[in-house]
């Protein structure tokens, strides 16, 4: 499972890295770390798709971290966050391999967002909107309603969540033309989205939340448990 390094502070404490090595043990899978400097600067798409076939990778997980690039969606630059436009290049060409290859891909807080950019979608700053930034910058939690007819509400087999927790100044904005919108929060934050891979034979769902958080939870630690499935899926077509 590839796993994109996080540029923040926990990233280079190896706090997030060692949390999501230990969330996806759990669900039967391993990370393999992929560097955006292995494939040049710029990014050099072809080597994206090298690196996939010499890794032998067989599913994507994108994880929180700064703030994606506004120039890459048309946001507002000065109101951004530890933004680093290496690692939005980087993701967003391992997004169009792993899509092309029809491989699953899973991304959570900054992860969900940069799916949805990188398939031409726009985000939203909520930290522009006074009556609902701190909603969704509590551990404490808060609610979600999923889609009854989504992917995402058939893997936790719930439509609403009571809890989880979110901690992100923004969130998908104007949905991808691919994408579906899977799941809401309040201030009717778009909360988890969804794609299909080229062909329709992937999985590629995104969560505003962190539920290697919650995992307490067994309802949430399902979706990295089809995120494994779904690996394994993909490397018996391989």
């Amino acid at each position: 499972m590839a796993f994109s390094l996080d540029n923040t502070l926990l990233g280079q404490l190896g706090i997030t890295d060692a949390t999501y090595q230990r969330v996806m043990a759990e669900a039967g899978g391993r990370l393999i770390t992929l560097r955006p400097d292995a494939v040049g600067d710029p990014v050099n798409s072809e080597a994206v798709k090298a690196l996939l076939e010499e890794e032998e990778i067989d599913g994507v997980l994108l994880t929180g971290g700064g703030d994606v690039d506004p120039e890459l969606y048309g946001g507002d630059p000065d109101s951004t966050m530890l933004v680093h436009r290496g690692r939005d290049d980087f993701e967003i060409a391992l997004i169009q391999a792993a899509r092309q290859r029809g491989l699953p891909i899973l991304g959570i807080c900054r992860g969900c967002q940069i799916i949805n950019v990188a398939l031409g979608g726009t985000l939203r700053n909520l930290r522009l909107e006074e009556d609902i930034k701190d909603l969704h910058l509590v551990l404490t939690g808060h609610t979600v309603d999923l889609a009854p007819d989504s992917r995402l509400a058939e893997t936790l087999g719930v439509t609403h969540l009571t809890k989880v927790v979110s901690l992100h100044g923004n969130t998908v904005g104007e949905p991808a033309p691919q994408v579906r919108v899977a799941a809401t929060g309040p201030g009717d934050v778009i909360e988890a989205i969804e794609a299909d891979t080229t062909g329709g034979r992937g999985w590629i769902v995104g969560v505003q939340w962190h539920p290697e958080l919650t995992l307490d939870q067994e309802i949430q630690h399902r979706v990295f448990k089809v995120l494994v499935d779904r690996a394994r899926q993909a490397q018996r077509r391989r």
